[in-house]
């Protein structure tokens, strides 16, 4: 593993599940905010059944509608679009009623959750950041997300070790592309051959790496199970105090 870093200058980060503990489960998120916003008939509908209804809206609709639409990188859904997608959401569920004002109601949940989440910075990241940091190396993030995360690193103190920061959920942008890795690299003036990524997903993270010609450092303190699906060649971790054990000071 240590010759695969020996030409190493640059580390691009994932957030969730890689700098950042994951956030509660989005079907569990969904059920508690139907319910909440007065469709109790989802009380009785199975995990399947809501993941399914998410999937198909995500896969038939949002995604549809970013490549029709030719969006930019950085675009997301405004609240009209998100209730749009609602509506078309209950529909799926067979939930009966006045859809409009249902899926109004359910946005807003949505709207004061995301108001209110707050991600917990794992153990030690920030200490191992300021370490790297320290030591020369170029730091950068690239997340699979709709709006920008600087709000949370500038909360967590750790904003500052970031020479560039990109963020995505539109296809073709978004990993397993590699397109924010190289938008990264290059921001940084850093030769992709000269950058690792760090990622807690083999079909995101490890394979966008490897489409950008970096070196793919799979994150296992999540699931440990990600450890067998990763190809040859994938630096494999638990934890970010391994990664530093495995760096040369460049400084």
């Amino acid at each position: 593993m240590l010759m695969n870093l020996n030409n190493v200058d640059t580390i691009i980060f994932d957030l969730g599940g890689t700098l950042y503990e994951p956030l509660e489960g989005l079907v569990s998120v969904a059920r508690r905010h139907l319910i909440d916003a007065g469709i109790e008939e989802c009380e009785d509908l199975t995990d399947d059944e809501i993941e399914n209804a998410l999937d198909t809206q995500r896969r038939d609709w949002l995604i549809q509608y970013m490549r029709d639409n030719n969006v930019e990188p950085h675009w997301e859904p405004t609240r009209y679009e998100w209730i749009k997608y609602d509506r078309m959401l209950l529909e799926v569920l067979c939930i009966d009623g006045d859809l409009d004002s249902l899926a109004a109601t359910y946005q807003d949940k949505w709207d004061a959750f995301h108001q209110s989440i707050r991600p917990k910075l794992i153990d030690g990241c920030k200490e191992g950041l300021a370490r790297m940091s320290a030591d020369g190396y170029k730091l950068g993030i690239a997340s699979n997300r709709f709006g920008d995360p600087s709000t949370h690193l500038e909360t967590d103190e750790i904003k500052q070790y970031f020479g560039a920061i990109e963020y995505t959920a539109v296809p073709g942008y978004a990993k397993p592309s590699p397109y924010m890795l190289l938008e990264v690299a290059r921001a940084l003036g850093s030769n992709p051959h000269r950058c690792a990524y760090v990622g807690n997903i083999v079909e995101h993270d490890v394979v966008s790496a490897n489409r950008a010609g970096m070196v793919p450092i799979l994150l296992t303190w999540i699931d440990s199970e990600q450890r067998d699906l990763a190809p040859e060649g994938t630096v494999i971790i638990d934890h970010i105090w391994e990664l530093e054990e495995m760096l040369k000071p460049l400084v």
